[in-house]
């Protein structure tokens, strides 16, 4: 089978490229991958496996509104030249111009939801594309199930849909170190993510003295790093530093993760907080923590914006290393529904491979 996967582009470093990436990587086992770029932004952050071939629609950026009838000619001929049979959509907004683009080279179209049907950052583009997906593309992926019944009660789409997580790295065999302590936050610097609410949070941890020899790190860049960075400034044992390729070694010095996003699809963070066994303690945002997380045993979740729960879920695992060293273990034992060999199942049995 011949597939296409159009995305923006997967020069940047993001949750949206490595799950694209870590997929494609895996299906060309399978079968034969085109990674269509709108626009190049260099060459891939995350590895991409040399049987992959690439294309790119645009030499410059373009809008999609408004340059869509070119980008729909230009994909068209794409999918034709490349004799693709299949389609996936990287991220709604792009259905506004490649579920037309499919259409006319007559072949499926699947769109791969990101965030959940809620979320729109406020761009008209964004909900233009998840209606024009659910009226007609043939399939709709979601990250959670959640974000499956979202889609169900408010678009009532057409398309079919399914559910496929995003897919966590290989569990660590290092074990655990109780020891450690540090709360280890990653993520793009941006209002999304929550870093705000919780350095309000560690500004209450600080003052309890369970935490104790705790320190707080974020990592990560984005809009915000300056004002995250002045923040953590007043605090006495919070700090903010650059975004990190490799993260292994971060994980394995962290003694808990802490998530507070105001908004998610399904954090990989997460994911490779819990394939690393560090417990999490994560706000109940709308989507994505809920399906990784099992309350009380392999971490916290603790009701959306609520700061003061936040410095308490961290504190109370601070203060008991047994259950740490419990939600480790059953951390690394749930990734197994989130293991490569069975998001690819999964990709595969949509795909009919």
């Amino acid at each position: 089978m011949r597939i296409g996967f159009v995305i923006h582009t997967i020069g940047l470093m993001g949750g949206t490229e490595r799950t694209c990436c870590a997929v494609i990587n895996g299906l060309v086992e399978k079968a034969d991958i085109t990674l269509i770029e709108v626009v190049s932004e260099g060459p891939p952050a995350y590895f991409l496996d040399d049987r992959i071939q690439r294309d790119v629609l645009s030499s410059k950026h373009v809008s999609l509104l408004w340059s869509a009838p070119s980008l729909i000619l230009r994909l068209c001929r794409l999918i034709q030249s490349r004799n693709l049979e299949t389609l996936v959509v990287v991220e709604s907004t792009h259905a506004l111009y490649a579920v037309a683009a499919a259409r006319l080279a007559g072949i499926r179209c699947i769109v791969w939801e990101h965030f959940n049907y809620t979320v729109d950052l406020g761009k008209k583009k964004r909900r233009w594309g998840r209606t024009i997906a659910a009226k007609w593309a043939n399939d709709i992926v979601t990250l959670t199930h959640r974000d499956q019944a979202l889609w169900l009660q408010k678009a009532r789409p057409r398309a079919q849909l399914h559910c496929i997580p995003n897919m966590a790295p290989p569990v660590s065999e290092k074990p655990y170190d109780v020891a450690a302590r540090t709360v280890l936050a990653l993520g793009r610097l941006s209002p999304q993510k929550g870093f705000d609410r919780l350095l309000e949070a560690w500004r209450l941890v600080e003052r309890d003295p369970r935490s104790e020899g705790w320190r707080l790190t974020i990592v990560g860049d984005g809009p915000q790093k300056a004002m995250l960075t002045e923040q953590a400034a007043t605090l006495a044992h919070a700090s903010v530093g650059s975004a990190q390729k490799d993260v292994a070694t971060l994980f394995g010095q962290a003694g808990l993760m802490a998530c507070s996003s105001r908004f998610e699809g399904l954090p990989m963070v997460m994911l490779e907080a819990a394939a690393f066994g560090v417990p999490i303690v994560a706000f109940d945002c709308e989507t994505g923590p809920a399906e990784i997380l099992v309350p009380g045993k392999t971490g916290l979740l603790v009701p959306q914006g609520d700061v003061a729960r936040l410095a308490e879920g961290l504190l109370s695992l601070m203060a008991d290393p047994e259950t740490r060293l419990a939600f480790s273990q059953n951390g690394k034992d749930r990734m197994a529904l989130f293991s490569r060999d069975h998001v690819l199942s999964l990709w595969c049995k949509m795909l009919g491979l």
